[in-house]
C-alpha cells in the first residue's frame, strides 16, 4: 500500500460498503482527531475547525482556514481554503451535496462538530466508521513505518544515554526534561506523551509521570518515554537501579525480562495478541510476582501512542503484517517499586522486526 489514493481506498475497504464519503472535523486543541493527518496526508499544522473529506474513488480533500493553508499544501490532499465560518459552511455543503450515507469517526469527533456535519449534509445519514478507520490505521504503509522507525531510533539512542545522565539527587522532573531535550536535539518534533520518570516507590505506578522526587541510593529508576517524528510515535521503557540492586529487584528484573522474551517468541503473523499476553503473563504468574502485572502486554503504535488494538486477556487481536505494537510486560510491588521493559515491533510475514534496540540488560548505576 503506497500513495494517498491507495490509502483512502484501503480505509473504505475496512468500512461498510455503502458509505459515500467519510468526514473528519477537528475541534480546538486538544480536541483534534488523531486520524486527521492519516486521511489528509498532512505532516504539520493543528487544523482546528478544519474538515477532511475522503471518497471511495480515492479522493482526499482538506477544507482549511487560511491560517493553515501552507501546512495543508504540504500534505497530499486537495486543498479548499476558507476565510470565515460562513465560507467553510458553503464549501463543505457544496462538497457533501448528494451524499446519502456519510461516515464519521465517532471516537474523534466532539458533539458540537457532529451536529455541524448534520447541518452541512442535512439529508445524509451519519454512520460511525470509527472501527473501520482504526482497523485501517492498524496496518502501516511503508511511509508510516519509516517515520516510526526513525522515532524508535531516536528513543533508543536516548535510552542508552540514561546511565550517564542519572545522578543521586536528580529530580524526576529534571530527568524527564533531559530526556525530552535529548530526543528533540536528535531530530524529534517533541515527546510522544508525557515522559514518565519514576524513582523508588513511584516506579510501582505504571503511569506515574514525573514529580519533585529525588533519586536515592538503592532506588529503582523507571523511564517510559517516546518521541514523535512527522506525527508518528515511539514508546520505550527501560528500568535501572542506583547502586547495586537488592535481591528482590534482581529477581523482579529477571522475571520481567523472561516474560518479554516469552511474549516475543509468540509474535508472528497469524498469532493472536491475547496469546502473546498469555505467554508473558504465564512467566510472571509462575514466579513470586504472580498477579502483579496490572496492564496489557502491549498496544498499537502510530499517530497515537495508543493507536488501537491491545494484546490483553480476552481481547481478540489477530496479528497481521504491517502492525506496529509495543511489547511491555511489567511487575509492580506497591510501596517498593516496579520493573517494566518495553520495546516496539513491526509484524512481518516472517515474524517481527525489532524497532527499538536500546540495551535491555539489567544495569546498576554507580
Amino acid at each position: 500500500m503506497s500513495g494517498m489514493k491507495e490509502r483512502v481506498r484501503w480505509i473504505f475497504s475496512n468500512c461498510p460498503k455503502d458509505i459515500d464519503a467519510i468526514v473528519l472535523m477537528n475541534g480546538e486543541e486538544p480536541l483534534l482527531d488523531v486520524a486527521f493527518p492519516y486521511v489528509t496526508g498532512t505532516r504539520a499544522g493543528l487544523f482546528e475547525g478544519c474538515l477532511g473529506v475522503i471518497t471511495p474513488d480515492g479522493r482526499s480533500v482538506i477544507i482549511t482556514s487560511a491560517l493553515e493553508e501552507t501546512s495543508a499544501r504540504g500534505g497530499k490532499a486537495e486543498v479548499l481554503t476558507y476565510s470565515t465560518a460562513q465560507d467553510r459552511r458553503a464549501i463543505a455543503t457544496d462538497l457533501l451535496r448528494g451524499f446519502r450515507r456519510i461516515g464519521i469517526n465517532g471516537p474523534g469527533i466532539v458533539h458540537t462538530n457532529y451536529l455541524e456535519v448534520q447541518r452541512l449534509a442535512p439529508s445524509a445519514e451519519l454512520v460511525d466508521v470509527g472501527e473501520g478507520l482504526e482497523a485501517a490505521r492498524m496496518i502501516k504503509d511503508r511511509e508510516e513505518v519509516g517515520r516510526i522507525r526513525r522515532a524508535c531510533r531516536i528513543a533508543s539512542r536516548v535510552a542508552d544515554e540514561i546511565p550517564e545522565m542519572l545522578s543521586k539527587g536528580m529530580k524526576e522532573y529534571e530527568a524527564a526534561a533531559e530526556l525530552d531535550y535529548r530526543m528533540m536535539r536528535m531530530g524529534a518534533s517533541g515527546a510522544a506523551f508525557g515522559t514518565n520518570a519514576s524513582f523508588g516507590a513511584s516506579s510501582a505506578e505504571p503511569h506515574h509521570g514525573a514529580e519533585d522526587i529525588a533519586l536515592r541510593e538503592g532506588d529503582t529508576a523507571l523511564f517510559d518515554f517516546g518521541c514523535k517524528v512527522e506525527g508518528y510515535c515511539s514508546d520505550i521503557t527501560r528500568t535501572f537501579f542506583l547502586g547495586e540492586p537488592e535481591d528482590w529487584q534482581r529477581r523482579m528484573y529477571q522475571v520481567v525480562a523472561e516474560a518479554q522474551r516469552a511474549a516475543l517468541g509468540t509474535i508472528r503473523a497469524g498469532a493472536n495478541g491475547r496469546d502473546v499476553d498469555a505467554a508473558a503473563r504465564a512467566v510472571i504468574d509462575a514466579s513470586e510476582f504472580k498477579g502483579l502485572m496490572v496492564h496489557s502486554t502491549g498496544h498499537g503504535l502510530g499517530l497515537s501512542v495508543h493507536d488501537g488494538g491491545r494484546m490483553a486477556p480476552n481481547h481478540d487481536l489477530p496479528l497481521r503484517p504491517g502492525m506496529v505494537l509495543t511489547v511491555e510486560p511489567g511487575v509492580y510491588v506497591r510501596g517498593k517499586g516496579g520493573v517494566r521493559i518495553e520495546d516496539d515491533v513491526l509484524i512481518t510475514e516472517e515474524g517481527y522486526e525489532m524497532l527499538t534496540d536500546a540495551d535491555r540488560t539489567m544495569r546498576a548505576i554507580p
